[in-house]
C-alpha cells in the first residue's frame, strides 16, 4: 500500500470515529480538521501513526486539537432574552439534571429556540453564544455514547429530579424524539437495559453540554446573541 493510500485510510477512519465520538456530522469534522491542520499533521507523522492503534491515533488527534483550542464555542437556544444565567430557573427532571444547557451545534440551538417559541407562543427566539474555558479545576463528566451508564444517568435525573450528581459540567449525547421514546420505555421498565441500548445504536443523536454549579459558570463567557422571528430556516 502506498503512503498516500495509507494516510487517506487513517484520515477517513479518524474523521468517522471523531464524528461518532462527538456526535457531529462528518462535514463538521472535516471543517474542524482543516481548521487545526489535522490532515497535514497525519501526513507529517505518517511513519509514527502507521505503527500504532487507531485508539492511539485518536489520542494524538485530540491532543493536537486541544493544543490549538483552549476555549470551546457553545450555543444556547431560548425564547427569552436574558443577561444573566440563573441555575435555579432551570426546568426540573432534565437529562443531566437541573442546569444550563448548551450545544456545540448552532443549528441545534436554533431549532431548540424555535420549538420553545412555538410552545410558549412567543414570536421572537434567540441563540446565545458563549466561550467555555474547559478548565482542569472543574469536575467534568463525559459520555461518549448511548450506553448503559448514559441510560442509568438519565433515568436517575429524570425520575428523581433536581441534581443527582456532583459534577460541575456534563458533556454527552442528547436524545432526539425517536431516541427519547426508547429512553422513556426503559425508564418505565418496558425495555431492559440491553434492549434499550441495542435500539439506541441505530438512532441519530446530537450534542449537549450542561452547567450545574455557580463555579462552572465562571468559565462560561457570553459573547453575543442572534434574534430570529417567524419560521425556522436552518
Amino acid at each position: 500500500m502506498s503512503i498516500q493510500s495509507d494516510t487517506e485510510m487513517i484520515s477517513i477512519s479518524a474523521v468517522e470515529r471523531y464524528a461518532e465520538q462527538n456526535h457531529l456530522e462528518v462535514k463538521e469534522v472535516y471543517e474542524l480538521f482543516y481548521r487545526h491542520q489535522i490532515f497535514e499533521k497525519i501526513i507529517l507523522q505518517h511513519e509514527y501513526l502507521h505503527q500504532i492503534s487507531m485508539e492511539e491515533v485518536m489520542e494524538f488527534i485530540y491532543k493536537e486539537i486541544q493544543m490549538n483550542q483552549h476555549e470551546l464555542v457553545l450555543f444556547h437556544g431560548t425564547n427569552i432574552d436574558f443577561t444573566k444565567i440563573q441555575l435555579n430557573k432551570s426546568h426540573n427532571k432534565r437529562d443531566f439534571g437541573m442546569g444550563f444547557y448548551t450545544t456545540i451545534l448552532e443549528t441545534q440551538a436554533k431549532e431548540w429556540a424555535y420549538r420553545l417559541s412555538l410552545r410558549n407562543h412567543t414570536k421572537a427566539y434567540y441563540v446565545m453564544k458563549f466561550l467555555f474555558d474547559e478548565n482542569d479545576h472543574l469536575k467534568i463528566k463525559r459520555f461518549n455514547s448511548l450506553d448503559k451508564e448514559w441510560l442509568e444517568f438519565i433515568k436517575e435525573n429524570r425520575t428523581k429530579g433536581r441534581l443527582q450528581h456532583k459534577y460541575d459540567v456534563v458533556i454527552g449525547p442528547v436524545a432526539d424524539d425517536n431516541t427519547m421514546e426508547t429512553v422513556q420505555l426503559y425508564i418505565a421498565g418496558i425495555f431492559s437495559t440491553d434492549e434499550a441500548v441495542n435500539r439506541l445504536r441505530y438512532n441519530k443523536v446530537n450534542n449537549q453540554i450542561s452547567f450545574h454549579t455557580e463555579e462552572s459558570l465562571k468559565y462560561l463567557k457570553f459573547i453575543g446573541r442572534n434574534q430570529y422571528d417567524g419560521d425556522l430556516y436552518l
